[in-house]
């Protein structure tokens, strides 16, 4: 007859192959594992005193293009503006003006684009100005965006009630010629990283958030 009990180490090995699978998968990511071992709660979102939904980002320094070869071996998609965007060698590129230092903690809050409940009114410039006078926000460089897309995963942006979270850095130029914002998006095929169009009637959907730093105090 078959031991009806389920040892302690047959029940561990049991989560150790979950937990394996859903990382696999990218149900599960390794911020979440690291909490998990240091004896936090990995399936919480930390709050400022506003409400809004505060990341912790660490600074890689990497150019552009390390960008999408990194992003892109993890299974994360990027629009062809959105490449554009990052190998730009132009004054206003990517690797001119927007990389991070490496190294260096970033502390991101995440302010919901339905905060602006009138469609016409929900610009970038009106949702900048409201992160930077009201919260006392700064804008943020387009290198947050490849950070928080790869630390944030499809289900945790669901469950944060975003089907995108932009950045509001100064724009970047596509071949176009056109200033685009960098943006992470989540979709039923893929989690990509996007360029949008950043003009002055542009209008954001109010189901997604905007990144903005957070000051050190």
């Amino acid at each position: 007859m078959a031991n009806a009990v389920i040892l302690p180490g047959e029940r561990l090995a049991g989560l150790q192959v979950d937990m394996l699978q859903k990382l696999r998968s990218g149900h599960r990511n390794l911020d979440e594992l690291d909490l998990f071992l240091q004896g936090k709660n990995p399936f919480t979102f930390e709050r400022n005193e506003h409400g809004h939904i505060v990341l912790t980002l660490t600074g890689l320094n990497l150019t552009g293009a390390q960008e999408i070869e990194r992003l892109e071996t993890l299974d994360f998609r990027f629009d062809k503006y959105a490449k554009e965007c990052l190998v730009s060698t132009n004054a206003d590129g990517y690797d001119a003006k927007h990389r991070l230092i490496a190294g260096q903690v970033y502390k991101v809050a995440l302010m919901p684009t339905k905060e602006i409940e009138c469609d016409s009114d929900r610009t970038t410039a009106n949702l900048r100005e409201r992160g930077i006078k009201q919260y006392g926000y700064a804008k943020p460089l387009a290198g947050i965006v490849p950070r928080y897309r790869e630390k944030v995963s499809d289900k945790q942006m669901e469950e944060m009630g975003f089907r995108y979270i932009a950045a509001p850095h100064d724009t970047i130029k596509d071949t176009d010629g056109d200033p685009d914002l960098l943006c992470a998006r989540r979709d039923g095929d893929g989690s990509w990283v996007n360029a949008f169009w950043d003009g002055p009637v542009y209008q954001w959907l109010d189901g997604g958030a905007f990144a903005f730093l957070v000051p050190a105090r």
